[in-house]
């Protein structure tokens, strides 16, 4: 496949992506900081359209929100994407004035 084709199947695939939301929430939150040059704009483009089709919470800019764990879908996109050193994957018991987030995702 070409690269040109290679970064088409990748842009469906981020598109469609969903990830499963376990019944019981652990009360912590999953907050990922990227800052990826602007050399990589395309990769840059395709990781704010996972995030956004997987149901993330932008809650500023390159900082996104998640209730659950999704660590093991994080390594893999820093590994096959090449970002590894451009995301930040933390993992938080409170983010002050949460209210708006617990709501965003259905936790109230």
């Amino acid at each position: 496949m070409t690269p040109k084709g290679e970064d088409l199947l990748r842009h469906w695939q981020f598109t469609d992506f969903k990830l499963e939301r376990p019944k019981k929430w652990d009360r912590k939150w999953r907050v990922i900081i990227f800052d990826i040059p602007e050399k990589k704009r395309r990769i840059r483009d395709q990781v704010r359209t996972l995030f956004k089709s997987a149901g993330f919470y932008l809650l500023q800019d390159s900082v996104w929100v998640y209730p659950y764990d999704c660590e093991d879908v994080l390594t893999l996109l820093k590994s096959d994407l090449g970002v590894g050193k451009n995301i930040l994957y933390l993992i938080v018991d409170e983010i002050e004035n949460d209210k708006h987030l617990r709501e965003s995702f259905d936790l109230i």
